[in-house]
């Protein structure tokens, strides 16, 4: 029997059982990758998004130089000439060379004027913010001068004071060391101030004043035994000689 009459599904078959054996074997040796691999995004990126990204990108090397773009450069178009030659006017035709010039020189002209309004509008809103900028100065100023001069009232009344504080209470210092002077030693008993002098001192003159004692506030047990010591008198002892 010829190759061309054999069944033509056994090959079909057999195609399939080689493929199928070989996906068993991919399926067995390697894992699958849908676990590893994350879900795609596919809806459009949102604000927060792609600023996230963005940041991600950039912190990813610090090292690397972050890209600044340059400030905006003022507008600025070439001056008007001095004389103008040959002035066009409109009524050239519109299909000739001179209309065309005509117009550019129009629309440098126009552009020029526009520039010169925006740049007066500039510095109205730039001296209006410096007029404002500088009362809200002056109105600070004012208020912190203010408050300066009260704190310096506050200082020097309290300077006054210890002041006066100060020298009564040097006064008074040097009166105490005055009358404190005279004196060497000071013990209370029962309620009184005793004063004990060193010997050659003069006390013993009758004729010199004795300073004078400051008596202590007495209690009423401190007064019923000074009482008792005024009460109390001592037995007299009486030596016979033969």
């Amino acid at each position: 029997m010829p190759k061309s009459m054999e069944d033509p599904t056994a090959d079909v078959r057999s195609q399939q059982m080689c493929l199928a054996e070989a996906l068993e074997l991919m399926s067995g040796s390697t894992p699958t990758t849908s676990s590893t691999i994350p879900p795609v995004n596919r809806h459009a990126l949102t604000a927060v998004e792609k600023q996230r990204g963005q940041l991600e990108r950039l912190l990813k090397d610090p090292a690397k130089p972050a890209y600044i773009p340059p400030a905006p450069k003022e507008k600025s178009i070439r001056p008007p000439r001095e004389m103008m030659k040959n002035v066009q006017g409109s009524s050239a035709g519109a299909g000739s060379g001179e209309f065309h010039v005509y117009k550019a020189s129009r629309r440098r002209e126009y552009e020029r004027l526009k520039l010169l309004e925006e740049t007066s509008q500039q510095e109205i809103i730039e001296a209006e913010f410096e007029r404002k900028r500088q009362e809200a100065e002056e109105v600070a100023e004012a208020k912190t001068a203010k408050n300066r001069a009260k704190r310096q009232k506050r200082k020097d009344r309290a300077k006054i004071r210890g002041g006066v504080a100060d020298d009564s209470s040097n006064a008074q210092g040097q009166d105490d060391r005055e009358t404190a002077a005279p004196l060497k030693k000071r013990r209370l008993v029962n309620g009184k101030e005793l004063v004990f002098r060193q010997p050659g001192d003069g006390s013993d003159s009758d004729g010199e004043e004795r300073p004078s004692v400051l008596d202590a506030p007495t209690s009423g047990s401190a007064k019923a035994t000074l009482e008792a010591f005024q009460v109390v008198e001592l037995p007299k002892i009486t030596i016979h000689e033969d």
